[in-house]
């Protein structure tokens, strides 16, 4: 049996989209012993969820619960608890995947040494722009790390002495690994780092493909990425960062500059847009650090940050 665990907040938009791709067992390759659980704290994505759910005759297969604004680590620790499956595949309700994305994602754990397995997350905006071309950049490199730090085997890849922890759009896990913190801010990392502490492997199924929106303005960017690669500086407090060190930071990332500025870029054009990101990116380093370290915030008091121009 396979469970699916969608975190959702204010997105009635996009959660039936993102209940459906996943429901229908000829396009995603679900098996058909399936239960798909919905995580919200709003009474609208609630409903539309329900709705989708009606629609599709899923019957006892869905499970909705009600997170009390305690934040996304409190709110899959309640998801946890229902999970049956033997493996979990976690999502957000504003992401949808491409067919067969399952199917791929379960490929790996046929290694009885995988515990944890990312997909390969894709922008859905158009590269016309600046921000749609950073939305596209940013996926792409991190497809572009995952398979170097790798050890490829078949159609997909295993982590060996060094590891980038798992996609939040799109991963799954074995139940055994289901664990989190109520602190934690970067949930898919911490659980990257907990199988690999336990001494089990994270593998890279880049054909199980899940897309998703990225931020439209520079202010929603640095929102949302303040929170994700801020909550990298927390799991090292957390000391689940040991065996493998850190692997998102400011001195990491500038190592690859090399790909984002000639490599990546099709156009003249888009290595402008590449070489204005890389001022915002120091930018958003400082803002980390000033906020994470100095100020040291934690999770903000609703628990959610809802990032406007992704829904």
């Amino acid at each position: 049996m396979v469970s699916v665990l969608i975190t959702s907040w204010k997105e009635p938009k996009t959660i039936a989209k993102a209940i459906a791709c996943v429901a229908d067992t000829k396009y995603s390759g679900i098996p058909k012993d399936f239960q798909i659980i919905q995580v919200r704290p709003d009474d609208e994505t609630l409903k539309a969820g329900l709705k989708e759910a009606k629609r599709l005759k899923l019957g006892d297969k869905f499970l909705q619960i009600r997170d009390p604004l305690k934040g996304k680590p409190f709110a899959l620790e309640l998801a946890f608890k229902k999970v049956k499956g033997e493996f979990c595949i976690l999502t957000d309700g504003d992401v949808y995947f491409e067919k067969n994305a399952v199917k791929h994602l379960l490929v790996p754990f046929e290694n009885k040494e995988v515990f944890g397995v990312s997909g390969r997350p894709k922008s859905a905006d158009s590269k016309d722009n600046m921000m749609g071309y950073w939305g596209h950049l940013l996926a792409d490199a991190a497809d572009y790390r995952r398979r170097n730090v790798s050890e490829k085997k078949g159609n997909y890849y295993i982590s060996g002495k060094s590891f980038f922890p798992m996609s939040g759009y799109i991963h799954a896990v074995r139940k055994d690994a289901l664990k989190t913190d109520p602190g934690s801010l970067a949930e898919d990392a911490y659980l990257s780092y907990q199988i690999r502490n336990s001494g089990h492997e994270i593998a890279y199924a880049p054909n199980a493909v899940a897309y998703v929106k990225y931020p439209q303005t520079v202010r929603d960017y640095i929102l949302q990425k303040s929170r994700s690669l801020g909550g990298y500086m927390h799991l090292k407090k957390l000391g689940v960062t040991k065996r493998d060190g850190q692997s998102r930071s400011f001195l990491l990332e500038a190592q690859h500059s090399f790909y984002a500025l000639f490599i990546h870029p099709e156009n003249l054009k888009q290595m402008w847009w590449a070489l204005l990101m890389h001022p915002v990116r120091v930018y958003l380093w400082l803002v980390i650090f000033w906020r994470r370290v100095v100020l040291r915030q934690g999770m903000p008091k609703d628990g959610w940050e809802r990032i406007e121009s992704t829904k």
